[in-house]
């Protein structure tokens, strides 16, 4: 079982017996995986497992490994606005060392965004630092509710399309989180419409009918996922793969809740 993956994607109720039992069984919670060579306790972070965290540093995690891109569990977190679970690391010792660009991510997901605004007057170049661990920041707050901070991002000059979650851009968020007003501000901003993701292979419309089903809290808000589908072709998506294959617009189909199905079979081809 490769661990990382097992914490990314697969960690269910049994998730701290299984990873008990393999680290007490020799598995090194240090092993580095990724294009980012990510650590165990990188991974756990990120995916905002405290428990996962815990099990991990009691077995010997080096609570203060660096990514390639030179991140910490601890800033993973409050990067994320995970900020229970960064002072969960801190109490266990993690170093709360940040630069400027993790700074300017904390600002912007608390909400200050006065000191965000002040960050980048000084340095605007944090925006686009080209480091995928920072530039995914867009993508990480266009799946919440306020715009302010997206509005904010696109101006100061963010990469519209870099990846966060599940390797999303932030179109794929605002897909997947339901949240119609973000994605609006991203497509009239030039975001790509018919980027695939590389853990689900599904474009933003992919992650709409996806969400439209499974995101919490969805069944109580299928207007702004028929809202989002309508958007998102209205704009151009395309209901094919990239390549020309059929059988997307089948599993879109199949996927989709209801409501929005009604909306993609009033634009098949």
């Amino acid at each position: 079982m490769n661990l990382h993956t097992f914490i990314d994607f697969e960690y269910g109720p049994d998730g701290d017996k299984h990873l008990q039992k393999a680290l007490k069984d020799g598995a090194n919670p240090d092993e580095r995986f990724g294009e980012m060579h990510e650590t165990l306790l990188h991974v756990a972070a990120r995916r905002y497992r405290t428990e996962a965290c815990k099990i991990l540093i009691e077995h010997g995690a080096d609570i203060n490994a660096q990514t390639k891109g030179g991140k910490t569990a601890y800033a993973h977190c409050v990067r994320r606005g995970f900020n229970d679970l960064a002072q969960v690391l801190t109490s266990l010792g993690a170093d709360q060392t940040l630069n400027k660009a993790d700074e300017l991510a904390v600002a912007v997901v608390n909400g200050k965004l006065d000191g965000a605004r002040t960050i980048l007057s000084a340095k605007p170049e944090l925006a686009h630092t080209g480091n995928p661990e920072e530039d995914r920041l867009l993508a990480d707050v266009a799946g919440r509710h306020p715009s302010e901070p997206v509005v904010l991002l696109i101006e100061a000059g963010a990469n519209v399309d870099a990846p966060a979650l599940d390797g999303g851009t932030p179109l794929h968020q605002t897909a997947w989180f339901g949240q119609p007003k973000n994605a609006k501000l991203l497509i009239e901003a030039g975001a790509s419409l018919d980027i695939f993701d590389p853990v689900h292979e599904s474009s933003p419309i992919g992650w709409v009918t996806h969400g439209s089903r499974y995101s919490g809290g969805a069944e109580e808000r299928q207007e702004v996922y028929v809202e989002l589908a309508r958007m998102l072709i209205e704009a151009g998506c395309s209901l094919e793969y990239e390549d020309g294959d059929t059988g997307y617009f089948d599993r879109l189909m199949k996927d989709a809740t209801p409501a929005v199905r009604e909306v993609l079979r009033k634009y098949e081809l």
